[in-house]
């Protein structure tokens, strides 16, 4: 128990180091920072010292956003199918900006719920629901590559993908219909539906809303620049100056009592305004934007009692149990430059670094946690691994 309290004692001496160089680097750039450190250096670090202890509140709301996959638009059944469908779509030759798209109409057509994901039985001749998902993957993917044929797309982004989109609903005789009114819309996929009702003799065909209800699954794609450094299969969160000369506060860095966990995270001391790169391949899980940047040299017990501030949180593809998250982003408008929902790639600018949240001075907070469960015994330490490939 001794050896415990004084492993404690001497992490909490750590972050209070950590926590006034913050706390005097905002207040050296204030116009006010000489009066106040001339008269408040006793209040500071009574301050500080009420930081480290409050931390739980801090730590234990972000626990509450770090989820597995309930953030992501694509029901978390359906995950798990990521790769088999990202398989189908290259043995088919189809593009590979059309996964997201195969993905949402899987979670329109089951949501995973059952076997079939896609819905494929019955293209075949078969009973409903009557084969697995790796049949229902390849005849699912098959078929939509015959729409985009037929219709005469070749990517996601042509102007044209609605019209085979909501064919995969009605059957490849929409697509000419569209064609000839001059292409697809709501209303356009609404006279269709009642025009072949009439035909069939039925009180509704289809669902004339399917390119909606399809969309509410895609998040699209994340636009920034690929300008981050690839180290291996990752790329770097900052420059490389910044990674390898401006890392202030790493894994157990200091102790969390609330929590119960050292520091499971890395922080680093940059600029406002620096460019943050998302460091895998991977989707938005949950992002906030619209809060601005607090002034620098905040008390800290102010800065405690405010919300968690802009942040982005990413699933990787290559391992869907580990969350990124990224902390403290600017409030100006290109802090937060994602969306959920949206596919990233490793390198690509998704943000810029700030001082929103609970923070006294400008920095980027960055953890990589297996499950989103915020403790060191779930931290990645990636930025050891990076290290080691840089050098």
């Amino acid at each position: 128990m001794a050896q415990k309290d004084n492993f404690i004692k001497k992490k909490i001496k750590r972050a209070i180091r950590i926590k006034v160089l913050l706390w005097i680097r905002g207040i050296l750039t204030s116009t006010v920072g000489i009066y106040i450190l001339m008269g408040s250096t006793i209040a500071v670090l009574m301050i500080v010292l009420l930081s480290v202890l409050g931390e739980q509140a801090g730590h234990n709301i972000e626990t509450e956003h770090i989820g597995s996959y309930e953030m992501v638009q694509i029901p978390e059944a359906l995950l798990k199918y990521e790769d088999d469908i990202k398989e189908a779509l290259e043995k088919h030759e189809l593009d590979e900006s059309f996964l997201p798209i195969l993905m949402a109409i899987a979670a329109q057509e089951s949501g995973g719920t059952v076997p079939d994901i896609f819905q494929s039985s019955e293209s075949l001749g078969l009973p409903p629901n009557s084969i697995g998902p790796k049949e229902s993957i390849d005849q699912g993917v098959k078929y939509f590559k015959q729409l985009v044929d037929m219709a005469e797309v070749e990517n996601a982004q042509d102007e044209n993908l609605n019209i085979a989109l909501q064919s995969y609903n009605f059957g490849e005789g929409f697509i000419s219909y569209a064609q000839d009114k001059g292409g697809y819309s709501e209303s356009v996929a609404q006279s269709f539906s009642k025009m072949m009702a009439g035909q069939m003799g039925w009180s509704a065909y289809g669902d004339p809303s399917y390119v909606q209800n399809v969309s509410k699954y895609i998040g699209g794609v994340a636009t920034g620049d690929i300008e981050g450094m690839i180290v291996g299969d990752m790329a770097l969160p900052v420059s490389q100056n910044d990674f390898t000369n401006n890392m202030i506060c790493g894994l157990g860095c200091y102790y969390d009592a609330g929590s119960g966990t050292p520091h499971p995270g890395y922080d680093f001391g940059i600029p406002r305004g620096t460019p943050v790169y998302s460091m895998v391949d991977g989707t938005v899980i949950e992002n906030r934007s619209g809060y601005p940047d607090n002034p620098r040299g905040i008390p800290l017990g102010v800065a405690l009692s405010m919300d968690l501030g802009n942040y982005i949180r990413i699933v990787p593809d290559n391992n869907k149990n580990v969350v990124i998250s990224y902390f403290h982003l600017t409030g100006a408008g290109n802090g937060v430059m994602v969306k959920k929902g949206m596919k990233v790639e490793k390198g690509q600018v998704i943000g810029h670094s700030g001082n929103s949240g609970r923070t006294t001075g400008d920095h980027l907070h960055l953890d990589m946690l297996v499950g989103g469960r915020y403790h060191i015994d779930s931290a990645v330490p990636y930025y050891d691994q990076l290290m080691k490939e840089l050098n």
